[in-house]
């Protein structure tokens, strides 16, 4: 075992202020109610302090037990208190390393390595909340190294079972080598097993070094401040800002009456509602809260991916972003489970998009941003630089929704809106008439809903694409393909109409198309299966 290391001695401040972050909102609400502080009484403060002295005492026993080593094979993580835990990852298992400096570490002065393997929970395997950047650096560097050293040595072992199963057995028993090809595949997907112990497990690791391994010089990827901008103006993700604005909401009332004078906003809104129309006051409000919710996207998106760069360092890519959270990631492109191509309506127009890959990681829910803003018929060339193995389909080469499955894609979202149309208009009367222009949108976007579906199966890849409020192109190849799913009504089934879903490994949800036509996924099903026919079962 090599020598033990520990956290830099920050984590012990590291800890006090992720306590504190905690009763934040409480702090800010006292802080603007501005109670009387000098009527509370003298245990309050001795309060306060003994609970500060209590979690500094707690943060300095966690580093004092924290420590992790780096053995040949495998790292090892032990800590806690009052309950130990040892945490053993080996190098093979690990799909990403990430280097991040959220804020608490960027004002201490130091950042946090995440070590990611597949089927890891909603954590990160393995997480060192507070490193030098030179020492992070450092352990990267090694496991990368390390990581590759094992990924050479499997192959090399795998090969040499094939080859020796086709040389003894392939006249006696040819499932030998249907098996061990299924095997080399579960590795070059990035699931491989651990089970080269002992002397086979440690001599892979004798000769590696990271000064011997040399990186080797890629292409690089930067984003200037004017994509960016373009990026974030065109990226319509108003799901970000709604959510900025919910974490708000619980004290905005107190800290909106704390900076303007009393009843300052009623007497905005009864003197506007004066000087203008019912009507017209609501219109207006509308398009001012838009344009605001947009400016406040623009400045989180800009916030989140400034500084966008990515490059080949060796084998594996690197990604790095964030302005006030710097996140520093490195990956094997052998271990991207999908790539996603995002078209919002502005950036369809204009022939761009984004680019996001599926990768194996603690959060399922997100997908790393490969290109922020990039055009369409440049994507191809990017991949084939980073993660070659995906091809890029045209539109018109995708199998379509058929007509007939139009009516399904209406029906539940036309009949919410008309309700919704009758209740403003039992409500608001003649004003209320405004909300049947939802209609006409409604139908118009989910006809585009429907014409935008489709699939196509080609060279062992499968692409779907869908339409939310942007329209989404998802490639994967069938060795990612963890489940596959078909569904479909009574009705639907008839009519030879069903849905598809895929899901990957590393990703929470699955991917969904609706209203394919029947014989459009028939092949699609026999191929990922090689079972009977989907209207059978």
């Amino acid at each position: 075992m090599n020598d033990r290391r520990t956290l830099h001695p920050t984590y012990i401040l590291f800890g006090v202020l992720s306590v504190i972050k905690g009763f934040l909102p409480l702090v800010a609400i006292l802080l603007i109610k501005r109670p009387d502080w000098s009527n509370l009484a003298w245990y309050f403060y001795a309060g306060i302090g003994g609970f500060i002295l209590l979690i500094t005492l707690m943060a300095f026993l966690q580093w004092r037990k924290f420590g992790f080593w780096l053995e040949k094979d495998r790292i090892i993580i032990r800590s806690g208190v009052l309950f130990r835990q040892e945490k053993t990852i080996y190098y093979t298992r690990i799909h990403s390393v990430n280097i991040e400096q959220p804020l608490i570490q960027r004002i201490l002065g130091v950042v946090q390595l995440k070590i990611e393997t597949p089927g890891g929970n909603n954590k990160a395997d393995g997480v060192l909340e507070t490193l030098s950047k030179d020492e992070a650096n450092r352990i990267k560097q090694l496991l990368r190294s390390y990581s590759e050293a094992g990924s050479v040595q499997e192959e090399t072992m795998d090969k040499e079972v094939i080859d020796d199963g086709v040389e003894g057995k392939l006249g006696d028993n040819p499932a030998v080598v249907s098996a061990a090809g299924e095997h080399h595949s579960a590795q070059a997907a990035g699931l491989s097993s651990i089970s080269n112990e002992g002397s086979n497990g440690t001599s892979a690791w004798t000769n590696v070094s990271v000064g011997d391994q040399k990186a080797e010089s890629g292409p690089s990827v930067t984003i200037d401040a004017g994509k960016l901008f373009m990026a974030a103006a065109t990226s319509l993700n108003f799901g970000l800002a709604l959510a900025f604005i919910a974490g708000l909401y619980s004290f905005a009332d107190d800290f909106l009456n704390f900076l303007l004078p009393k009843n300052f906003l009623d007497r905005v809104v009864e003197g506007s509602m004066n000087q203008m129309s019912s009507t017209i006051f609501i219109v207006v409000t509308a398009i001012i809260v838009i344009l605001l919710v947009w400016l406040l996207t623009i400045l989180l998106y800009i916030i989140k991916y400034s500084g966008f760069t990515m490059h080949r360092d060796g084998k594996q890519l690197s990604l790095s972003y964030g302005l006030l959270e710097k996140k520093s990631i490195l990956f094997d492109p052998k271990n991207v489970q999908a790539v996603i191509v995002k078209e919002s309506w502005l950036r369809q127009l204009g022939g761009y998009g984004e680019v996001k890959l599926q990768v194996v990681s603690s959060d399922k829910q997100e997908q790393l941003m490969f290109h922020p803003f990039i055009r369409i018929s440049e994507i191809q060339a990017l991949l084939d630089q980073f993660v070659p193995g995906m091809k890029l389909t045209e539109p018109n080469e995708l199998a379509s929704s058929p007509r007939k499955a139009l009516v399904y894609y209406i029906r539940i979202p036309l009949l919410i809106t008309m309700l919704l149309a009758a209740g403003c208009i039992w409500y608001f009367g003649m004003t209320g008439l405004w909300s049947l222009v939802l209609i006409p949108l409604i139908l118009w976007w989910r006809i585009s809903c429907h014409r935008t579906a489709g699939l196509l199966l080609r060279d062992d890849q499968l692409t779907l694409r869908r339409r939310t409020l942007q329209r989404i192109t998802y490639f994967v190849r069938r060795p990612r393909i963890v489940t596959m799913s078909v569904t479909r009504s009574d009705a639907q089934r008839r009519k030879g109409v069903t849905a598809l879903s895929v899901q990957v490994l590393g990703s929470a949800f699955s991917y969904k198309v609706t209203g394919l036509e029947q014989g459009d996924v028939q092949p699609v099903w026999n191929w990922y299966s090689r079972s009977v026919k989907v209207g059978s079962k």
